[in-house]
């Protein structure tokens, strides 16, 4: 009985080792770029297998209703909207906040220029929005402390594809002729908020910039500074073409 017992131990013991054994090959969560994740899909909408994450900065929120339902992360080589069925995005992704999304199991699409992502899509869009209980399955953490990103400066013709929901900043903008005198956002009397969402335009001297602002953000019925202005935020998709959507209220005259 003693052989045996010694026997059956040695048998266990081999087992644990070979299950631990490098040999037996486990893929680890690896870490990629937002650009990199933006390249796996070239389609209308694709499921995430790879164990991946990205990490970045919520660079837009619902903090100032700037956007609803979604939070933009951004590193320094491009942005993705991470689309959400909460009405306080800011409560769970603080602007300026430095994250950790766990992809695996997301779907990474595009909603006319603008990479998305978010659950399998039920209906007609890209991804379907996620529930606070899902995203805290792939929120692996958030950081307030870690400091926020800066900014890259680019001009108007550099608005593409490539820069995509990129964390930018505009420089030397004048509002165009025509539009002196607008606030952000026009009236809109069957609005809840009371204005319609809305495009402005910017010229450096050469290019128009399109800026596309929430009829529900809280400085919609600013009026828009006429002298020359730095403006910060993200490149968007809107009404068939790109447009800069302010974050954080970033207006700054020059």
């Amino acid at each position: 009985m003693r052989v045996t017992a010694r026997n059956i131990s040695l048998t266990l013991i081999i087992t644990l080792v070979v299950a631990c054994s490098p040999s037996h090959h486990h893929t680890e969560r690896r870490g990629v770029s937002i650009a990199y994740l933006q390249s796996m899909n070239s389609e209308w909408s694709k499921r995430i297998t790879e164990d991946i994450y990205i990490e970045g900065y919520i660079v837009a929120n619902d903090k100032l209703r700037e956007v609803e339902h979604a939070a933009v992360i951004a590193d320094n080589t491009g942005g993705i909207e991470l689309k959400l069925e909460s009405d306080h995005v800011e409560r769970v992704l603080p602007l300026s906040a430095f994250v950790r999304l766990n992809c695996s199991g997301l779907n990474i699409g595009w909603e006319g220029g603008r990479p998305v992502i978010g659950l399998a899509p039920t209906e007609g869009y890209a991804v379907d929005m996620v529930s606070d209980e899902v995203l805290f399955n792939h929120i692996e953490s958030v950081d307030m402390y870690r400091g926020m990103i800066d900014a890259k400066d680019i001009s108007i013709e550099e608005m593409t594809s490539q820069t995509a929901l990129s964390y930018v900043k505009l420089s030397h903008l004048r509002l165009i002729a025509e539009e002196h005198g607008k606030r952000w956002c026009d009236i809109d009397s069957n609005s809840a908020s009371g204005y319609a969402t809305s495009l402005r335009h910017f010229s450096d001297g050469r290019d128009t910039l399109r800026v596309v602002v929430h009829h529900a953000c809280n400085y919609a019925s600013e009026p828009i500074p006429d002298q020359s202005c730095t403006l910060t935020g993200v490149i968007d998709w809107y009404d068939g073409d790109y447009a800069l959507r302010i974050s954080a209220h970033r207006i700054y005259k020059e």
